[in-house]
């Protein structure tokens, strides 16, 4: 019995798999960035509890956002081993259960765009991640930075420092806001509202799909962030000039889009055999990959 578990920017995912038997639990968000680890150790032991796990798992495999910053992957691993204390457990990044549900085995690289934004990739003995900087100081091209471009326009826009563009009502009706006053009550309302930013992204990308002026300026932006995560990534790994399959996570690149187009050709010039794959399935699945793998390593 294996179980994977993805602690995610906007919701966690917990899955069992048991011989032919699987359990599926779901949980909300889980960035130790956001929200603390308090609030994530919280999230992950209502998981576990929600699966109904009847005797201990051979290995279990977690996936979460920020597993590099100081104490985070030894609390998660703290919380998992007082649920599980014979099992073989594992922390590690959610970039590396998203390229191993993507690609399973062998070199590759993922590029994870969502509320935050990351590449990954490995080339024989070689690990890289690029990005992931969290909110503050990276996630460039993602769902926050696209969110959060957009709401400042609406508020130049209520300045009078930039027009009032027709796709602005979307924004509006998804912020319940109408004026400068509104839209601070709205965005200000939570301490950190990284996921309620985050939720603009899909309003830009669709309005940018449309041929909107000021929408295509902001995804024209994000697509060459995106480009220099996997660009540097691959000059990294020494793949820039040779085969390498690529594979686009997350809600925001998993569809074709103007964000994906632009992002593709800026690459397609530097990284000529590089192969994009559009990825649909869950970063869980990865993490099920590699407890399988620890499982079968007992």
């Amino acid at each position: 019995m294996i179980v994977g578990i993805d602690l995610g920017g906007s919701k966690s995912v917990a899955v069992l798999r048991d011989g032919g038997r699987t359990a599926r639990a779901e949980g909300g968000p889980a960035n130790p960035s956001v929200l603390g680890l308090d609030t994530v150790q919280e999230v992950l032991r209502v998981l576990i509890g929600d699966l109904d796990i009847e005797r201990e798992p051979d290995a279990v495999v977690l996936g979460a956002a920020g597993i590099s910053k100081p104490g985070v992957a030894d609390a998660l691993e703290g919380t998992l081993r007082a649920a599980f204390p014979h099992a073989r457990i594992r922390c590690t990044s959610d970039v590396e259960i998203a390229l191993r549900a993507a690609i399973s085995d062998g070199d590759g690289a993922v590029l994870v765009v969502g509320t935050g934004s990351a590449a990954y990739g490995e080339s024989g003995e070689q690990r890289r991640t690029i990005g992931g900087g969290g909110y503050l100081l990276g996630d460039e091209g993602a769902g926050f930075a696209l969110g959060a471009a957009a709401a400042r326009l609406l508020l130049r826009s209520y300045d009078g420092r930039a027009p009032r563009d027709r796709w602005f009502a979307d924004l509006e009706r998804d912020l319940e806001c109408d004026d400068r006053a509104s839209l601070f009550s709205k965005v200000y309302r939570t301490p950190v509202p990284v996921s309620r930013i985050a939720a603009l992204a899909p309003i830009v990308l669709a309005a940018a799909d449309t041929g909107e002026r000021s929408a295509v300026k902001i995804v024209q932006g994000a697509a060459l962030e995106l480009a220099d995560l996997v660009r540097t990534l691959l000059r990294q790994l020494d793949a820039l000039q040779r085969p390498m399959t690529l594979a686009l996570c997350g809600g925001l690149v998993r569809e074709n889009s103007l964000l994906t187009f632009l992002f593709e050709t800026r690459l397609s010039n530097e990284a000529p055999l590089l192969i994009v794959r559009k990825f649909s399935g869950e970063p869980v699945d990865g993490a099920l990959v590699l407890a399988e793998r620890a499982s079968a390593a007992r």
